[in-house]
């Protein structure tokens, strides 16, 4: 069934009740703060016709979030619409929500939230859509807020288990592992654990998960933490990483405990932020996706519901081409198969530029 969009939000809740789904939808930015009405239609002289989308990351003091705001003033400047992409400096649910709150009043077209905590979304969502904004999620999830579509860099399962996998082969499939996660609360992170974990349990019955440890998105707060854990666990040998800062965290705990080639390391990080650890051999590999091209596909699928697109299997965007979307979800476009990252070909790869 196609994904459709709708400006009016009684046509929304009453598709809804049908079974019809209706879809109308990370680095340093100065485009827009909550305390600030620089960009509302009369500050900034937008037209009537002008579409004006903003996208909410994580934070914005991680190149991550940095890449994918460079994809999505891509997609801004390609289809000529206004791009307000800004966030909090650190990882808050409520800090979150004032951005909301701040383009509700402004009156955008569209808001793409990479939500910190998923839970605490969904009165912002509801009022959004109640003014006409189309609302969709990115990078992360909030199924139950309301949310009309998500933009899912990876499918779930596939990467969480491609994780396990891979720190399974290093450790001889068998031994204690470990877990470095930026935030108990984050949907993506927490569903590739959860797979990675089921997986773990039912295909690698000799290896023992024995800590998580939580880094608060921080790549200081990561080793820290990570060289707390190898101290208490001197026979561990298996570490996954999830996010983007714990990754380089735990790959610098390990070479300053001298754990280097005795505990495999894996996650989820940027090409050029690995690139020294790969080549040195603290790590064997590690996985993402472009996550420019996630800020790309994040703007191009919000613009396209504003203009009222239907969005189904196969269905094109222009400028991009095919989606994709779940097998199990109808309203989550995949970006990407997950990409993995070796001696062999990290230098092909720098999303900084």
């Amino acid at each position: 069934m196609p994904i459709r969009t709708t400006r009016s939000h009684a046509r929304f809740l009453a598709a809804a009740l049908m079974g019809v789904i209706c879809v109308a939808g990370c680095g340093d930015s100065s485009d827009s703060s909550p305390a600030s009405s620089t960009d509302s239609p009369e500050a900034t002289g937008k037209s009537d016709k002008q579409v004006v989308i903003a996208v909410l990351p994580k934070l914005v003091n991680i190149k991550y979030f940095a890449a994918c705001r460079r994809g999505a003033q891509k997609s801004a400047d390609e289809l000529g619409v206004k791009l307000i992409y800004d966030g909090p400096t650190e990882p808050s649910g409520s800090e979150q929500n004032k951005f909301i709150e701040t383009w509700i009043r402004q009156g955008v077209d569209a808001i793409c939230i990479a939500p910190n905590q998923p839970k605490t979304v969904k009165r912002f969502v509801q009022k959004a859509q109640q003014r006409g904004i189309q609302v969709i999620c990115w990078d992360t999830d909030s199924p139950e807020c309301g949310r009309t579509a998500m933009v899912n860099q990876v499918d779930d399962q596939e990467l969480g288990e491609a994780l396990i996998d891979e720190i399974a082969g290093q450790m001889n499939r068998e031994g204690k592992w470990a877990i470095a996660i930026a935030s108990l609360d984050a949907a993506n992170l927490n569903t590739w654990r959860k797979f990675a974990e089921a997986k773990a349990k039912s295909a690698y019955p000799k290896m023992e998960l024995v800590d998580t440890v939580v880094t608060q998105e921080n790549v200081e707060v990561a080793r820290q933490k990570v060289e707390t854990l190898l101290n208490k666990h001197p026979d561990l040998k298996g570490l996954i990483a999830f996010d983007s800062n714990s990754v380089p965290g735990a790959a610098e705990a390990l070479k300053r405990t001298g754990r280097v080639g005795s505990v495999a390391l894996t996650g989820n990080s940027m090409p050029e932020e690995m690139r020294a650890y790969v080549k040195d051999g603290v790590l064997e590999a590690f996985y993402l996706w472009d996550p420019r091209a996630l800020g790309e596909l994040t703007v191009r699928v919000a613009h396209a519901l504003v203009q009222g697109q239907e969005i189904g299997e196969g269905a094109e965007l222009p400028g991009y081409g095919k989606v994709r979307l779940s097998q199990q979800d109808p309203t989550m476009l995949i970006l990407s198969d997950p990409l993995r990252f070796h001696d062999k070909n990290i230098d092909e790869y720098d999303f900084s530029k």
